[in-house]
């Protein structure tokens, strides 16, 4: 190291003057490492006079070139330009975490044990990363040499090749590549940057703070799905997209340190979606060498039973048993980007549980509902309803398999998986500017055009209250836009004939057959359905009755019907051969080998 590189590292080794502004707070998983604080030697009076520190200027809105410290940010050396970038981006990380594990604890209920498990498991995937490479700056510089040479021969071959004659083949000059402390000196500052953040963002992302929250659920026993995270931090409920804001008011402004803002460091491009964070969730695990438990299935079924309004007491502990029993993979995480995700075996199993509790296996429940709305006409609307439905709520008689078909359709109408903010124009533009664009300064004049425009807008509602409520009443359930985009009524009952079309064109949607209800049963025995090939392609078919079981389920776990059809067509599959293992097992021991 030269005598230029070691005065800047002492110089930038001593901490920087006290502002009066109050003290940001520092992070509490981990340390970063910082550069080493040698003492510095001793300098004469003479050039103490001869070069005195300039004054702090710490304007964001300044052009950088002309910031007094952004020279010293550079430092001449790109290997301590790299380590700023990374401290920065690191520190920024562990903040933003840390807002997002508060958020979890205060606001979604989740359990303080989570921030603890989350520590360690940012510790261990920091260090998994090897962000903290001694050698990392320079192999980051030198691949982008290699490219950029790469590059640079591979279009000097072309331009020679038909500049040559066709004669003469002459092999074209090589290119050398020079070295890279020769060749960084005179790369420009903010590509050697954004070279930094760009090998930063692929070691560590910024969508890994999520992945690392679900993680520390999943570890914890939360009951807390990849679907919760998603919604949150697409909504603003979950700090992520406009996090990047609050991270140079817990660190403090970084200009001087490091050259790029917040904005830069940590707005991300896209909010990863449910499969993609599971899948992350698990590569880290993997990462780390962390052995993970199966989901916490006791928890999450309850929480899908309640929210499909089902007996609990009844049916959570058939389910229990065929959980324990069948144990299947797709309840552990897993890396792999395209397995079906825990949530949906956990549906599969209530499915399975469902069907053999109430006898779902093709009888014509559903067809028999839809005959008695229709017979039913206009005398009362609530003439015909189960017990279960009543608006009186009184459930005196037995939960059978036709208050089941009944629950769940109108379960099935009332999930709404639609964001917050898509419910009305105020809504939207409040989004908008809290979570799409903050941090934008508006002048005074387009804030009085906004606030006119928000008061024509209220001025509008207020006059029209009969419209607001029967728009009101259709998101609440009266007729609203389904999660597959079909329009869909809140009765469950149907009140015409057209009720067994319907649902017959519905199936035909997604890819189901229809099958009519089974006039002579062999059996009241289990109904395994089974895929056809129609037109050189796979179709499900299945009846009424089965289809209205999974389809509510499909909608509340956010995945395709089929997807959730060839999830249970998976673990009959696994019980079937369950079942025969045990039978040959048993025939062993009555008939031991002689």
């Amino acid at each position: 190291m030269t005598a230029t590189s070691r005065a800047a590292s002492a110089i930038l080794s001593t901490p920087p003057p006290r502002r009066s502004s109050p003290t940001p707070a520092k992070p509490s998983f981990i340390r970063v490492r910082s550069q080493s604080t040698k003492t510095p030697n001793p300098v004469s009076a003479n050039h103490t006079q001869r070069a005195p520190a300039a004054p702090a200027f710490y304007e964001p809105d300044e052009p950088r070139d002309f910031v007094p410290g952004a020279a010293d940010a550079w430092g001449g050396e790109p290997e301590e330009l790299g380590t700023r970038v990374r401290q920065r981006y690191v520190q920024g990380l562990q903040v933003i975490l840390q807002q997002q594990l508060q958020v979890l604890v205060e606001r979604h209920r989740a359990g303080a044990l989570i921030c603890g498990v989350a520590g360690t498991i940012w510790v261990r995937w920091v260090a998994a990363s090897k962000v903290f490479d001694e050698m990392w700056a320079r192999k980051v510089i030198a691949e982008d040499e290699a490219v950029q040479g790469l590059k640079r021969s591979s279009s000097g071959a072309a331009a020679l090749g038909q500049l040559l004659p066709l004669k003469g083949q002459q092999k074209p000059p090589e290119v050398k590549c020079e070295w890279a402390d020769e060749a960084l000196i005179r790369k420009d500052r903010r590509r050697v940057e954004f070279i930094f953040l760009r090998s930063l963002r692929m070691m560590l992302p910024v969508y890994s703070t999520l992945s690392v929250c679900f993680l520390a659920c999943h570890v914890a026993r939360e009951a807390i799905l990849p679907t919760d995270i998603y919604r949150w931090a697409m909504e603003g409920k979950l700090p992520y997209v406009a996090a990047f804001t609050q991270v140079d008011k817990l660190l403090g402004t970084s200009l001087k340190h490091c050259p790029l803002n917040a904005r830069q460091l940590f707005r991300p491009v896209r909010v990863i979606g449910a499969w993609q964070l599971e899948a992350t969730a698990g590569s880290i695990a993997r990462r780390i060498g962390l052995r993970l438990p199966s989901v916490n299935f006791y928890a999450i079924a309850q929480h899908y039973l309640s929210e499909l309004s089902l007996p609990i007491e009844r049916i959570l502990p058939h389910a229990c048993r065929i959980y324990e029993w069948a144990m299947p993979a797709e309840l552990w995480l897993s890396s792999n980007p395209a397995r079906v995700p825990t949530r949906v075996c956990v549906m599969a199993i209530l499915i399975l549980a469902l069907r053999v509790q109430y006898s779902i296996n093709g009888q014509g429940i559903w067809e028999e509902i839809s005959e008695a709305g229709s017979n039913a006409g206009e005398s009362h609307p609530d003439a015909n309803l189960p017990p279960s439905m009543k608006p009186d709520g009184s459930t005196s008689e037995k939960f059978g398999t036709r208050e089941l078909l009944c629950a769940l359709a109108d379960a099935y109408d009332k999930i709404d998986v639609a964001h917050d903010y898509s419910k009305d124009l105020h809504s939207y533009l409040k989004y908008c500017k809290d979570v799409v664009f903050p941090g934008i300064a508006c002048s005074v004049k387009e804030k009085h055009v906004i606030e006119d425009f928000q008061e024509m807008y209220k001025g509008q509602e207020d006059k029209n209250p009969k419209v607001r409520m029967e728009e009101t009443r259709s998101t609440n359930g009266v007729k609203k836009r389904g999660w597959d985009g079909t329009s869909v009524s809140a009765r469950c009952l149907p009140t015409s004939s057209s009720g067994i079309r319907s649902i017959n064109s519905e199936m035909e949607d997604h890819g189901f057959c229809y099958m009519p209800p089974r006039k002579r049963p062999r059996s009241d025995g289990y109904l395994h359905y089974r895929r056809k090939t129609t037109a050189g392609s796979l179709a499900c078919i299945g009846h009424a009755d089965y289809y209205m079981l999974i389809r509510s389920f499909a909608k509340l776990a956010e995945v395709d019907v089929r997807i959730m059809h060839d999830s249970v067509l998976k673990l009959e599959r696994r019980l079937a051969w369950i079942e025969e293992r045990i039978g040959v097992s048993l025939d062993a021991l009555h008939n031991p080998a002689s």
